[in-house]
Formats: structure tokens, sequence, C-alpha cells
């Protein structure tokens, strides 16, 4: 959360600072436009995907807003670009230190030489039970609410190829510690599955992702992959990922035994 706070705050400051920066006239709707993106983004779903679209359309809407518009258009343009700066240099605010369940025993591998630097992540992998299992601990700068935080992020890694980057890591893992298994961590793809997009763990509920993994070229699937989310306030997100080979003789889709562990954990 304090990522969260430090963001609000600093953003707020220096966004307040521009605006008063060399003007004879204080344009104080912007403030208090900003200042509402800036509460939303701690409540609204999506957060400045759906917010900033939004303030745009209101901010037009009537004859004096639209005069204002034309008035302090070039600052109010400069001060938008320089708050989604600020964002996405808040994104590199170090998250926490994964955790896993004492049963999966210590970690395999304590960092992803194939994440990229941003956003700010880290990232912890064990095997355990015929499967990779890794916790990733991710900032997300498009929102500090908890709110489809999770369904958000993951859909934002898959639009940018992100989720098969990170993919990777366990693609080698699982051909080092299973030995009927062997897939090339260069040429493989990641396939949506259709799912109900929570499942029931421990009595609450969870957004869940699942995703085939398949060699280029060849239509049959070699592994699963569920991602369960964990949303935060302030602006992090824990995701649990495990990865299983078909050639495993575990048929639970939703791996209820491990994610039960990796919430007691917690």
């Amino acid at each position: 959360m304090l990522g969260g706070v430090l963001a609000s705050i600093i953003s707020l400051a220096a966004l307040f600072g521009m605006l008063k920066f060399k003007s004879d006239s204080f344009d104080k709707s912007m403030m208090y436009g900003l200042t509402l993106l800036v509460i939303l983004m701690w409540l609204v779903p999506w957060g400045v995907l759906i917010i900033i679209p939004a303030l745009i359309v209101l901010s037009t809407l009537s004859p004096a807003s639209r005069e204002e518009w034309a008035k302090f258009r070039k600052r109010r343009i400069a001060i938008g670009i320089v708050f989604v700066l600020l964002l996405n240099s808040f994104s590199l605010f170090p998250v926490s230190e994964p955790v896993g369940s004492e049963e999966w025993g210590k970690p395999i591998a304590t960092e992803n030489p194939h994440a990229s630097f941003w956003p700010a992540s880290e990232q912890y992998t064990w095997f355990y039970d015929g499967a990779v299992i890794s916790v990733v601990n991710v900032r997300t700068p498009h929102t500090f609410s908890p709110y489809s935080q999770d369904s958000s992020s993951v859909a934002l890694g898959v639009m940018v190829g992100m989720h098969e980057d990170r993919m990777r890591q366990s693609i080698e893992q699982a051909n080092s510690y299973i030995p009927s298994f062997s897939v090339d961590a260069d040429a493989f793809t990641l396939s949506g599955v259709e799912s109900e997009g929570g499942h029931s763990y421990s009595g609450s509920e969870y957004f869940i992702s699942m995703f085939d993994v398949k060699r280029d070229g060849i239509e049959a699937a070699l592994a699963n992959v569920l991602v369960v989310g964990f949303p935060e306030v302030g602006g992090e997100l824990s995701l649990l990922i495990i990865t299983r080979p078909f050639t495993s003789s575990q048929e639970d889709v939703f791996e209820e035994k491990i994610v039960a562990q990796y919430i007691e954990s917690r």
C-alpha cells in the first residue's frame, strides 16, 4: 500500500506545482479533476483506463468547460503527460518478497531473468507435487484499487505478451525437474482456456485464468497453467501460477491443495 500512498501524494503535489507555475490564473477545474482522478484510482475497477476517458468526456460537455479547455489546453496536455509519466515511474517502486507454503520447501529460483524491468516485480518459483509453482508480486500502474485488479492486470499482460515472457522460466524448470517433459522455452505459445473466471478456495471467491502450453505449430497441449489472483489495496498484486504437465497424474484442474496451502501461508 505504501507505494500507492506515496504515488498519490507526490503526484498531486507535483501537479499542483505545475498548475501554479508561471500562471496568471489558477486552473481550479483541472486541480479538482486531478484530485478526483487520484481518489477514483483507489476505487474504480481498471483504474486510469476507465477514469481518464470518462473525465475527458465530462470536461467537454458544457460550454464553460470547453472554454476552459481552450484557455488551458497546452498546460492541461502537459500535465496529463506528466501524470502518466509519474504513474509509470512509481510502478518501479519495489514490491514485497513473495511467500510460499512451507510444504513446498525452498524455492528453486528467486528471480526471473525473462521478466521485464517494468513494472516492478518479484518472482519466486518452487517445484512441488509434480508442478512448477510461481508466486509473482507485481506493481499495477493502472490502478490502486483491489477491484478487478487481478483480471485487468492479467488481461493487459496477455495483450502485450508479458505472460509468455514470464512463463519461459516455468517451462525451463519443468524441463529440468520432470524427465518426461520437454518443451523448447523459446518456441511455445500460451493458449487461453475458457473458464468461469473465478473459483471458491477456502470459502472465498478468487479470480482465475487458465492456459494451455503448446509447441509452436502443434495443436496438442503439453501442460496446463492455472493463474489465481490475490489483489491488494495500493497497487501491488500477487499472482499464484501453477504449471502442471499432462504427464502428471494430477486431475484437479483447480489445484485445490496447492492454492489452499498458499492461502494459508499468506
